[in-house]
């Protein structure tokens, strides 16, 4: 099992950089409610308390998001939604005794949680989006080279699939969390220079680590949204 020694860096809005500790203690687990697909992977899981503040998972359809709903902190419900199920993410927008859902993106799929808060201003509380990418390296264009050669196509620019959204991001209010390692994808600094209304900005780098995944930053990845959600408290009061 990895673990890391180093708290993470977070930078709240422009001020300097400041040194916290994260940490993923949670409680109130229950069984999760999976909806498999045809190819027998891993859809849909949910767990938590179904009356407590919603916290969304929007994932690309693969990778291990599903492995963070084994620890869900008393008071909310977490589940995930895969990008190919976007249609159904307005209905999961319900708001419970005040408290809004929060979303969590994966690199690829940020655009989806920036067209939700555009959209729905008033129903979406606050929203993380986690580096699980990083940036290029030779590792990265070896794999790209790879799928290539195997005819499998080379993923867009992270950065070209915020389209015209780009111009938009002033317009976030809510508060934004922004997860990512030490050497982010470029999205992450287009991100950072743009969320200029947002409630608060707060970006999270975690040392040593080329990427921020749920199977080996589980942890950080808890504390991190632990912290953006009593950051939408605090702003929803």
């Amino acid at each position: 099992m990895f673990f890391h020694s180093q708290p993470s860096t977070v930078r709240t809005g422009r001020a300097k950089s400041v040194r916290v500790a994260v940490d993923g203690t949670a409680s109130d687990r229950m069984d999760a409610g999976i909806d498999v697909g045809s190819s027998g992977d891993r859809k849909v899981d949910r767990a938590g308390d179904p009356s407590g503040r919603r916290v969304i998972f929007l994932h690309p359809g693969k990778g291990a998001w599903w492995r963070l709903l084994d620890h869900v902190p008393s008071g909310q419900e977490w589940l995930t939604l895969p990008a190919s199920a976007a249609a159904r993410l307005s209905p999961l927008l319900a708001e419970r005794g005040g408290r809004r859902p929060v979303l969590v993106a994966s690199a690829v799929t940020a655009p989806l949680a920036i067209v939700a808060v555009l959209d729905f201003p008033d129903r979406v509380g606050g929203v993380m989006i986690v580096d699980d990418v990083g940036a290029d390296s030779p590792l990265r264009r070896h794999w790209n080279a790879l799928s290539a050669r195997f005819g499998r196509p080379r993923p867009r620019n992270l950065t070209d699939r915020l389209g015209e959204l780009g111009a938009e991001l002033p317009a976030v209010r809510v508060p934004v969390t922004l997860m990512q390692g030490s050497e982010p994808a470029e999205l992450f600094a287009l991100l950072e220079s743009r969320l200029t209304g947002c409630r608060t900005l707060t970006v999270v780098a975690v040392p040593d680590a080329a990427a921020v995944r749920p199977r080996t930053h589980a942890a950080e990845l808890r504390g991190a949204l632990l912290a953006l959600v009593s950051a939408v408290e605090r702003a929803q009061r």
